[in-house]
């Protein structure tokens, strides 16, 4: 890797923290952007054109939804502007940033042509900042709540009748990024954002490592940990956001959507699973097993824990 590519990395990494790390919005705008403006020249390193293409469409939306962010984001915490269609633009602008409904449209497109190293780092790290925001902008008020609930739950089911309908692996990946997005926005909504975040970055990391590598039976098992069936470590992630959604009774119906997406995607998880498995020609390796181990262990020591000591009598 060349002194410019380290340096592109260098802002690729720094500007999430920096946005992370600050109280102020400008400066958890320039944070993001960094990050962004790091990020497209390592995309656009692939040799393939469909690549290049891919990273041309991305850019492209993505300048597009920095500039209205910056410009809403301006009238809201600058010159404390609280009209409606400020806060619809603002939130919009995230929208398209996290490729949620009713910004989902580029996810499938942009990562369909892109190599695994480019999807993970679009459909992972670069998702942090948006989702402070919006964490952030949550607690602005109540009727706020439920818009982005109810965004939470039509990009989780959005995700789920794409990836229903789609037969490319990269295709996939990027339709159960909508689905897993709006469960994150559900967690910033209600809580249990930051532990989903984390525990799908790794899962994510691990499928796409598998599917990098050619190993066909890892890749099956990763995508079922997707699913989030038990006792794999996503179930622990989604328990514990509906969890912290129950806990708030006057928001109990918003949990409708999310759950029936999580039925709609297992059909999809399980068809893709299916199919490595029956591509899969040898056993993993021990390195390979032991990747396999971390989902499975994670989420059976949590099972354990959170049922220890229940009393379960009637």
């Amino acid at each position: 890797m060349g002194a410019s590519n380290l340096l592109f990395a260098f802002f690729l990494i720094s500007g999430p923290l920096v946005s992370l790390s600050s109280s102020n919005w400008a400066l958890c705008w320039a944070g993001m952007e960094v990050g962004f403006l790091g990020l497209i020249p390592l995309l656009f390193l692939g040799g393939v054109s469909s690549s290049k293409e891919s990273a041309l469409k991305y850019f492209t939306i993505q300048a597009l939804a920095s500039a209205f962010l910056f410009l809403t984001g301006a009238m809201i915490f600058l010159f404390q502007e609280s009209s409606l269609w400020c806060a619809l633009g603002f939130v919009g602008a995230l929208a398209l940033k996290l490729g949620v409904f009713p910004g989902h449209f580029w996810v499938t497109s942009v990562v369909f042509g892109l190599e695994w190293v480019a999807c993970c780092l679009i459909l992972g790290p670069l998702k942090l900042p948006p989702l402070g925001f919006l964490s952030v902008f949550s607690e602005m008020g109540s009727n706020w709540q439920v818009g982005l609930l109810l965004l939470a739950g039509s990009s989780a089911m959005v995700g789920a009748f794409l990836g229903n309908n789609q037969t490319n692996v990269r295709a996939m990946i990027g339709a159960s990024s909508i689905t897993h997005t709006g469960w994150l926005v559900l967690g910033a909504v209600v809580g249990g954002l930051w532990l989903y975040l984390g525990l799908y970055l790794t899962i994510l990391f691990i499928a796409l490592l598998f599917m990098w590598e050619g190993d066909d039976l890892g890749a099956a098992l990763s995508v079922l940990s997707m699913s989030g069936l038990p006792p794999f470590v996503m179930f622990v992630a989604k328990f514990t956001v509906v969890s912290s959604l129950l806990s708030q009774p006057e928001l109990f119906l918003f949990i409708l959507l999310p759950l029936f997406s999580a039925v709609l995607s297992l059909v999809f998880y399980l068809k893709f699973s299916y199919s490595f498995y029956l591509k899969a020609k040898e056993l993993p390796g021990k390195m390979s097993m032991f990747l396999l181990s971390i989902p499975n262990l994670l989420g059976v020591v949590w099972l354990v824990m959170f049922f220890d000591g229940r009393d379960f009598s009637p």
